[in-house]
């Protein structure tokens, strides 16, 4: 009886001096979003590791590549929290030199490897800055040569944000960051679907009202023209309508006023431009008829005032050429 006491006491202190050893060690290094990456004030965090203090050191200096190289060896030998401080550590030294495929696997593997990490807001915020640099216009390095902009890596670092935490604020920052540079980029079909994807799944966040001012833009500038198809001005005006509404006190809301104004003038040319065909045509019923209903829904648009002029001239005139 005694010799078992004896053992469960044994273990029970093991288990206490490990987890006391194991908070010191995770104490090693800490990250504020206000001065990056700083050593803890805990004196006893990380005693015996010279290595990583050595490399952590480069790394405070600038000197990415050489604190890379000795956290390599860090990674591969050490275990438990020093391992972890070096994996993220790690990842940040390929980020400084802009190694963003090498960093955006870095982060990506520590996320993965450590969920419950006190570093995991990091590796989440890391991929994001990666993200954001690329669908920048960041170049990556290739043989040594720097080359066109990676917006394809910049894409890949969104899907895995949003892959490893799907409906989390990075998913969220990550999705806005996508729509606004395929918008820079004039791609407004794949804007339009991506600012679609953020109100949908993140209709209470707090980009809600420029997603919706995004989407309502990317809507109206995929437009081939007003003599074409009107589904988009009017896709774009109803958007706008629904931000007024919903977010009138907002500073998305006079942009979305002109996009509104924008949306309608295209609409009066796209009916004006019709009218004007079937008065080629000589069908005045028919160009009366879409004059008319340029001139009393978008009044205070040129085509508008112009249609009003035709609308009382033609109206004597009415009649086709074919007498119908």
């Amino acid at each position: 009886m005694k010799s078992a006491l004896e053992t469960a006491l044994r273990a029970s202190l093991a288990v206490a001096a490990l987890g006391l050893l194991s908070a010191a060690a995770a104490a090693g290094i800490v990250w504020t979003p206000e001065k990056g990456w700083c050593k803890s004030p805990d004196t006893e965090a990380l005693k015996g590791s010279a290595e990583f203090d050595r490399a952590f050191e480069l790394y405070v200096a600038g000197k990415y590549s050489k604190s890379s190289h000795i956290l390599e060896n860090v990674v591969e030998t050490a275990a438990g929290p020093l391992k972890e401080d070096a994996s993220i550590l790690l990842a940040e030294c390929l980020l400084g030199k802009k190694d963003y495929r090498g960093a955006l696997a870095g982060f990506g593997a520590f996320a993965r490897d450590y969920p419950g990490s006190r570093h995991l807001s990091r590796a989440m915020e890391g991929q994001l800055e990666i993200a954001r640099a690329l669908l920048s216009g960041e170049k990556i390095r290739l043989f040594a040569l720097r080359i066109w902009p990676a917006y394809w890596l910049g894409e890949k670092a969104v899907d895995k944000i949003a892959s490893a935490r799907p409906l989390s604020i990075y998913a969220r920052k990550a999705q806005m960051v996508l729509a606004r540079s395929y918008f820079r980029r004039r791609l407004y079909i794949e804007a339009a679907a991506t600012y679609r994807q953020a109100v949908e799944l993140f209709p209470n966040g707090p980009h809600i009202a420029e997603a919706l001012l995004g989407l309502s833009r990317s809507y109206i500038e995929d437009t081939a023209g007003p003599g074409y198809n009107p589904l988009p001005y009017y896709g774009s005006t109803s958007v706008a309508r629904d931000l007024l509404r919903t977010y009138p006190a907002s500073p998305e809301a006079k942009a979305a006023l002109d996009v509104e104004t924008k949306a309608a003038i295209g609409l009066s040319r796209h009916y004006f431009a019709i009218a004007k065909w079937y008065l080629k045509m000589g069908k005045t019923n028919a160009a009366v008829v879409y004059f008319g209903k340029v001139s009393k829904e978008y009044p205070q648009t040129r085509c508008g005032k112009r249609a009003k002029v035709l609308v009382e001239t033609l109206s004597g005139t009415a009649g086709d050429k074919d007498g119908k």
